[in-house]
C-alpha cells in the first residue's frame, strides 16, 4: 500500500504472534515500525527477520514512560503517524465466582488504563502527522458477551470499545482517526504457559468460518486502517472474528 511508505508506527503488543503479522504487513508496505516493549532484546529475532523489508523495524524500551518514547521516535524517524496498542493476554473461561477482585483490577490496569495513557501521551505527536491513526484491540466477548471468552477480559475490552468511540469524537477535530479491531478465534499471541491461559483451540469448533484466524489476516486489516486511504473512517470497531460475532 503506497500510502504507508515513509510513515512511522509505534506499536505496543507487537511481539506476540498476532502482532508480528501486523508488523510484517506494515514493514513490507514501507512503513517504519517501532515495537514498544519492556524488553527490547526479546524482539531481536523479529527485527532481524524483517531487516530486508522496505520499512525499518526497531524495538525500544518504555521504561522511562510513553512520552519519552514518542519523543525519541519522532527525533529518530521524523514523525509519529500511527499508534497501535494490542497489549493484554486472555485467560481461559471460568465462572463468575472464580473472578477475584485482584484479577479484575489487573485486567483493567493492563487492558484499559495502560493503553489509554499511552494513547493520551501520543496525541501531541500525532497532531503533527499528516495522516494520524490510533488503533486499539478488543474481542468478541466485549461486543456480545461471547461465552467462549473469559468474562473479566470481556469487561475490560468493553471499556476499550467505549474509549474508541469517545476518543474518536474527541480527536476528530484534530484529524486523528481512532478505530478498534475486535479479534477473536485467532491464533494465540503466545503458547499457553499455564492452565489459566486461554487456548484458541478450545473454541476452534465454534468459529463459523471453519478455521482459526491467522496473523496475516490481522496484519492485512491493520495495514488498511493505518493507511492514508482510511482517513474518513473513525470510531469504528472492526469485527475480525471469523463469524463468532455478527452484527
Amino acid at each position: 500500500m503506497e500510502t504507508l511508505k515513509g510513515r512511522t508506527c509505534v506499536f505496543a503488543g507487537a511481539t506476540g504472534r498476532i502482532g508480528q503479522g501486523a508488523v510484517k504487513a506494515l514493514a513490507q508496505a514501507g512503513m517504519n515500525v517501532v515495537m514498544v516493549t519492556h524488553n527490547p532484546e526479546s524482539a531481536g529475532d523479529i527485527v532481524a527477520a524483517l531487516s530486508g523489508c522496505p520499512g525499518r523495524v526497531a524495538a525500544v524500551s518504555n521504561e522511562n514512560g510513553d512520552g519519552a518514547v514518542f519523543g525519541q521516535i519522532e527525533r529518530e524517524f521524523g514523525s509519529v503517524d500511527v499508534v497501535i496498542n494490542t497489549i493484554g493476554s486472555l485467560d481461559k473461561v471460568c465462572s463468575i465466582e472464580q473472578i477475584t477482585e485482584d484479577k479484575l483490577r489487573d485486567k483493567l490496569e493492563h487492558q484499559v488504563t495502560l493503553p489509554f495513557l499511552m494513547m493520551q501521551a501520543a496525541i501531541p505527536y500525532l497532531e503533527r502527522s499528516s495522516a494520524p491513526r490510533m488503533i486499539f484491540a478488543s474481542t468478541a466477548g466485549a461486543l456480545d458477551g461471547f461465552g467462549g471468552e473469559n468474562l473479566a477480559d470481556s469487561i475490560a475490552r468493553g471499556a476499550i470499545i467505549t474509549a474508541t468511540y469517545a476518543l474518536a469524537r474527541e480527536l476528530a477535530a484534530k484529524g486523528i482517526t481512532v478505530n478498534c479491531i475486535a479479534r477473536s478465534g485467532m491464533i494465540n499471541d503466545h503458547d499457553p504457559r499455564t492452565d489459566s491461559d486461554f487456548d484458541v483451540k478450545s473454541i476452534a469448533h465454534r468459529i463459523p468460518m471453519g478455521h482459526i484466524g491467522t496473523a496475516e489476516e490481522f496484519g492485512a486489516l491493520v495495514a488498511y486502517i493505518a493507511s492514508e486511504e482510511s482517513g474518513f473512517i473513525t470510531g469504528q470497531v472492526f469485527n475480525l472474528t471469523g463469524g463468532i460475532h455478527i452484527g
